[in-house]
């Protein structure tokens, strides 16, 4: 009878598991789309990016905070290797970011489904390095490979 009721809750524990590892990436409340401008730069992007993979921008004027406080509910923080904590713009604002796996991978390399979260929104880099189009929206950039 022991047996049969841990068999029970190991086939409980399992299936609620792959119920959560499934959910993937849910859109956050009020976040809208956003599409860049179709420039050659974000032509070049997108074909840096491993064959089947899509990319998804998300915009909302929640702060870095409550966005990143809503994905840690659903996946799993992952913290990347040598990103230094409190960088600043050359504008002196500072640059908050982290990343969110949501399929249960170990890293964002092996992660079928996964996003970054950043405030503020950074358009695109000039030819020395310096951010354009600054914007002050927490942006969610959602990668996920088929």
């Amino acid at each position: 009878m022991q047996n049969i009721r841990l068999t029970a809750i190991a086939i409980a524990v399992l299936a609620l598991t792959a119920v959560l590892a499934g959910q993937g990436f849910k859109i956050y409340p009020g976040a809208s789309k956003f599409t860049p401008p179709d420039t050659k730069e974000n032509r070049e992007m997108l074909k840096a990016l491993p064959p089947g993979t899509e990319a998804t921008i998300y915009l909302t004027n929640d702060s870095f905070e409550k966005v990143a406080a809503f994905y840690k509910g659903l996946a799993k923080e992952y913290p990347m290797p040598g990103m230094p904590k409190g960088r600043k713009l050359p504008s002196g604002q500072e640059l908050k970011q982290t990343y969110f796996i949501f399929d249960g991978a170990k890293d964002l390399g092996t992660s079928k489904s996964w996003a970054q979260v950043q405030r503020p929104f950074i358009g695109s880099i000039g030819d020395n390095l310096e951010p354009r189009d600054v914007r002050d929206v927490t942006v969610i950039n959602v990668s996920q490979k088929k």
